[in-house]
């Protein structure tokens, strides 16, 4: 075949198919009849019976062998005739997957993610987002996977990265994305070592990375932001306010439940998340994104199963929650529904805006929560409380941090405290 089979085929053999007023199967099975017919007669070698061992008998192509061919023979013409045309189709398989590009096994190994792996859509989105970021329309996807050496990786690194564009982490995602794919040409057989693996990443120029001690709330916006909230009763305005009184995430904010609220003890059972997710098509667009409750944690691991204690605060503020949706399923219900960590920043920065102190993102609230809360001997209860599995994630969030001690004083110092 000289040409690939384009998705513009397709469409079209669709089309005439409908045209013709016949099914999809009706058109594959006649195309099928008129490729193995092709393949029968492209076939060099006679086919013929031998009457000595009355079978029918020919040569297949065997690179191995003296004369570049050996024999096959069976019973009937029929079944010699299959033999042939299933050879001739495994031979264009083998040298299809030779020939593949970076960029169409990008593509299966996508789908491949999707559907055999527990990959999260949110974490293809990303995926994707990179490979555009950094691959698309390169000169490198274009090249067969068999061609691509280490000094290619090196070269095309060297050259993204010579302006500083691109901070070490960003980088590094791309290369989780490279890694996969040649990871999956590996378990293919289309290529028995991973060039990824002898790159050696540091030797390229990065973005410094921004000052992240000012980039979180200050403790003294956050009360100016705070007590501005405090006259404004509605689902977004709570929500904000009581994720300065715990150590949670947005997705968890999101799902908290009218049952997980034991008053009796003051406390608050995290062991759900509500997540928005965007699912990968198998022309790898993305469904509409999807609000969806799950009773799994970020990360994926038991450590994001926490509870949280309610300060005096933080119990006002559910009280009010409940006056306004006293009969939801969920504390935050705005306008009946579950809230999207989109529109919970998009609410977060207008009343940043309004209260005249600087926009945070809704995780950089965690940050600030972790800084306010540490005094240097409760790392390990912190990065219990923050549903973290090592505490050295722990240590990422801490910025201009405090000092005091013990599981109930952490949660004193959040929000305004005395």
């Amino acid at each position: 075949m000289d040409n690939p089979v384009t998705f513009s085929d397709i469409t079209l053999l669709n089309t005439l198919a409908t045209c013709a007023n016949m099914t999809t199967d009706e058109v594959f099975k006649d195309f099928k009849i008129m490729a193995n017919k092709k393949i029968l007669k492209n076939h060099k070698y006679e086919i013929y019976y031998s009457e000595s061992e009355k079978s029918w008998r020919t040569y297949l192509p065997d690179e191995t062998k003296p004369n570049k061919r050996r024999p096959v023979k069976r019973k009937s013409k029929e079944n010699l005739e299959k033999e042939i045309i299933r050879f001739y189709i495994e031979k264009q398989k083998a040298e299809n997957r030779q020939n593949v590009t970076l960029e169409e096994l990008y593509a299966e190994w996508l789908l491949y993610k999707r559907d055999y792996t527990s990959v999260k859509a949110k974490t293809i989105q990303e995926y994707v987002s990179e490979w555009n970021r950094f691959f698309k329309d390169t000169e490198l996807v274009k090249m067969k996977i068999g061609e691509i050496k280490p000094i290619t990786l090196i070269r095309f690194f060297r050259e993204a990265t010579k302006d500083r564009q691109f901070t070490h982490k960003r980088v590094s995602n791309a290369r989780s994305v490279l890694n996969g794919i040649m990871s999956y040409a590996i378990e293919e057989e289309i290529i028995s070592h991973n060039p990824v693996s002898d790159v050696n990443f540091k030797q390229f120029t990065y973005k410094p990375v921004e000052a992240q001690s000012d980039n979180v709330f200050s403790r003294d916006d956050t009360h100016k932001l705070l007590n501005y909230l405090r006259c404004i009763i509605e689902p977004y305005s709570l929500a904000i306010q009581l994720s300065f009184y715990l150590f949670i995430r947005v997705g968890e904010t999101k799902a908290i439940r009218w049952e997980d609220i034991d008053y009796n003890n003051r406390l608050v059972y995290l062991h759900r998340q509500a997540t928005c997710e965007r699912t990968l098509n198998d022309d790898l667009t993305f469904s509409s994104r999807k609000v969806k409750v799950v009773n799994q944690m970020k990360g994926n691991t038991s450590h994001g199963f926490r509870k949280q204690f309610l300060t005096d605060e933080a119990l006002k503020i559910l009280h009010k929650a409940k006056e306004l949706n006293p009969n939801g399923i969920y504390v935050f219900e705005p306008n009946g529904e579950i809230m999207t960590t989109d529109s919970f920043n998009r609410r977060l920065k207008k009343y940043c805006k309004e209260a005249g102190v600087p926009y945070h993102s809704s995780h950089k609230i965690r940050f600030y929560n972790a800084s306010t809360a540490f005094d240097g001997n409760n790392l390990t209860t912190l990065s219990y409380l923050m549903g973290h599995s090592e505490t050295a994630t722990t240590l990422h969030y801490l910025r201009n941090v405090n000092k005091r001690k013990n599981d109930r004083l952490a949660f004193q110092n959040l929000g305004i405290s005395s």
